[in-house]
């Protein structure tokens, strides 16, 4: 009965009747309370400082590439570095889609209907309310706002269309065009998947997502060539049509400044030049590794990393239950504590599914099946694969999981292999404490596993390869190697074991900075401001400010200056 219901509500929520309804919803989301910071409450009493700091800026020429007005947490910290680097005499444009035939706002969990995308694209349900929310947080700012279509025409649409028609068959990450290549992850977040079938539907919805980024890196060149802008900031610096300005700044020579919001509470992580997820993997070692952690920096990274169990000072997380005792955790997984038992860490299938050429494995569920077939021929090893929580706590949800995969490929599970599915709220680190040794593709838990002294053996692209305390893997043969040789999994020696505390710390600590401005206490949506947040941004208040200011204005490296004074903000306990 349940079913049926559930059916029934969702025949109705996608019906053309239902349409009006649906756009009214969002609508009155993006006016609710805290979604999106007030500029003009912001603003009150500061009106003339306000108005003399854009009247003299003649600095460095900005345009912060928000992009998209319903993605919440873009639009409030843009919003607030747009003015903080005007207080300090940058000239800051903001630059937003007023209209493209996908883009990453949109997801199949949230589209009214596939058909219905696929046929007319995110327009009669989501652009209306995008341009009006862009409007209405920008526009007590007074700042130049760059849309799009002021540079797009229609013979553009046409030769996008026709672009995008001519690339719907590509199925690989891999493309000497990065307009095919951002679209294709694009339209992989879209779905939630892995890789796209044959269907028509996939093949409509990925055409779109291409002509959108031929419009998305047209739109960027032009605006680049029309302001001669000095930096361009974007948000993620990958999808469409983020992506798209991040290749357009790299190719014209415009220096890129990328940000994310940090897993921590009240921290955002900047990046020069590239996605921090790549760029991350190429910083040398004389970035992190240059000083023994100090007495009151250990015990820092200590409550840290315990919080980290629980999500304590995080926010975003994935444990959804306290850790429990390992003869608890045996028992729940029906382990035999007289065997070596190794953790499989899995990522989501589809996140961040572009192409890295120091993976060992192309695709993460290759090297899951790889792992389970090899531990099926070990039977005095036990493995037990934690799918990632996020496959159906994210958003998008995800279509391909890797449980699914790994049901098709074994019908009848290894008797050593447990397989824990993403809705199983047991603790991932209570798996951990029970595991001799962990196997990841990408996942930061490699980093903090490495920090507790377990060995990780990494075979994708996580930050910890190359980084001198990881197994890594560079090729499948190179895997079963590792595999097999009985030294991968002795514990990691004092030496690695302070290397990886170093690099977790750089990480956590360094890279991800916290700002007064942002209220780490905040519930959802995710990041919100002080009601001083226009105080906060003002220079010589906030020392982390000015560092994320000195690094989009000339350069400097992103990171914490002032951790101490930043934590109460955050909302942070040690």
């Amino acid at each position: 009965m349940g079913s049926l219901f559930s059916d029934i509500r969702t025949a109705v929520r996608q019906s053309e009747a239902y349409a009006p309804v649906r756009r009214w919803r969002l609508e009155r989301l993006t006016r609710r309370p805290g979604v999106y910071p007030d500029w003009r409450v912001l603003l009150s009493g500061h009106e003339k400082d306000w108005a003399a700091a854009r009247e003299s800026a003649d600095g460095k020429r900005i345009l912060i590439a928000t992009s998209l007005g319903l993605h919440f947490t873009a639009n409030t910290v843009d919003t607030l570095m747009a003015a903080a680097l005007t207080l300090r005499g940058a000239k800051v444009d903001i630059g937003y889609c007023d209209g493209l035939p996908a883009c990453q706002v949109i997801e199949h969990t949230l589209a009214p209907s596939l058909p219905r995308i696929a046929k007319e694209g995110p327009g009669p349900d989501f652009c209306g309310a995008c341009t009006s929310a862009a409007d209405r947080v920008s526009s007590p700012l007074g700042l130049n706002v760059r849309k799009f279509s002021d540079v797009l025409n229609d013979s553009d649409r046409a030769e996008a269309k026709a672009f995008g028609e001519r690339w719907q068959g590509h199925r690989s990450t891999e493309h000497d065009d990065p307009r095919v290549m951002h679209a294709y992850a694009g339209a992989l977040r879209f779905f939630g998947k892995g890789d796209l079938g044959d269907s028509g539907l996939e093949a409509q919805i990925f055409s779109r997502y291409l002509s959108a980024a031929w419009l998305s890196d047209a739109a960027a060149r032009r605006l680049i060539d029309a302001y001669q802008y000095d930096v361009i900031v974007a948000h993620h610096g990958i999808y469409v049509p983020q992506g798209q300005f991040a290749e357009a700044a790299r190719d014209t020579d415009t220096r890129l400044v990328t940000w994310h919001p940090a897993y921590r509470r009240g921290r955002l992580i900047y990046q020069h030049g590239d996605t921090y997820h790549r760029a991350m993997i190429d910083e040398p070692e004389s970035v992190w590794n240059q000083r023994a952690l100090s007495a009151a920096e250990t015990a820092e990274l200590d409550a840290y990393l315990a919080s980290r169990e629980t999500g304590a000072q995080d926010w975003i997380t994935f444990q959804r239950r306290d850790p429990e005792s390992l003869q608890s955790t045996y028992a729940a997984l029906d382990l035999d504590p007289a065997k070596d038992t190794y953790l499989l860490a899995a990522n989501v299938v589809w996140d961040a599914r572009l192409n890295y050429a120091q993976s060992a494995y192309g695709h993460m569920i290759e090297w899951a099946i790889d792992t389970v077939s090899w531990f099926a021929k070990h039977p005095d090893r036990q493995l037990v694969v934690r799918c990632h929580p996020g496959e159906v706590m994210n958003s998008p949800r995800a279509s391909d999981r890797l449980d699914d995969a790994l049901r098709a490929a074994f019908p009848q599970m290894p008797a050593n292999v447990r397989l824990v599915s993403p809705e199983n709220d047991i603790n991932t680190y209570s798996i951990a404490q029970l595991s001799k040794g962990a196997l990841i593709f990408n996942t930061k838990l490699g980093m903090e596993l490495s920090a507790r002294g377990m060995p990780v053996v990494v075979a994708g692209d996580a930050w910890i390869r190359g980084k001198g305390f990881g197994r890594d893997a560079y090729d499948r043969e190179s895997y079963f190697r590792l595999l097999e040789s009985p030294g991968t999994f002795d514990p990691l020696t004092e030496s690695e074991i302070e290397a990886a505390r170093r690099y977790v710390y750089h990480f956590y600590f360094r890279r991800c900075i916290p700002l007064k401005a942002l209220d780490g206490s905040a519930g959802w949506p995710l990041t919100q401001l002080h009601a001083d947040a226009y105080r906060l941004a003002k220079p010589g208040v906030d020392r982390n400010m000015d560092a994320i200011c000195e690094g989009i204005l000339a350069g400097a490296p992103f990171e914490t200056i002032d951790d101490e004074n930043a934590r109460d903000r955050a909302g942070e306990t040690t």
